[in-house]
């Protein structure tokens, strides 16, 4: 059904508050990335910049006012993004 999930796994740090930002930061330490781009349709997406640093807002599945106002950039498919990378 559209809107419903069987859950998730509470063990993963992106299941805590913080815990996006804490996997970027590890992402970044543990294989030295320069930069790293957060593609999210949620606040606590958008949280993870910093230590992300960029963050695209997503409104293919829902579109949050609020991460539709506050993004920079903010695409309602891939699509979008792909052409803005292949020029």
């Amino acid at each position: 059904f559209l809107g419903e999930y069987a859950g998730f796994d509470e063990t993963q740090p992106t299941a805590e508050s913080g815990g996006k930002g804490k996997v970027i930061t590890h992402l970044k330490e543990q294989f030295h990335f320069k930069k790293v781009v957060m593609i999210g349709d949620g606040a606590t997406d958008m949280e993870a910049c910093p230590p992300g640093d960029c963050f695209i807002g997503f409104g293919g599945n829902v579109v949050r006012k609020q991460v539709k106002e506050k993004a920079k950039w903010y695409i309602t498919h891939f699509d979008e993004l792909l052409k803005e990378l292949e020029e």
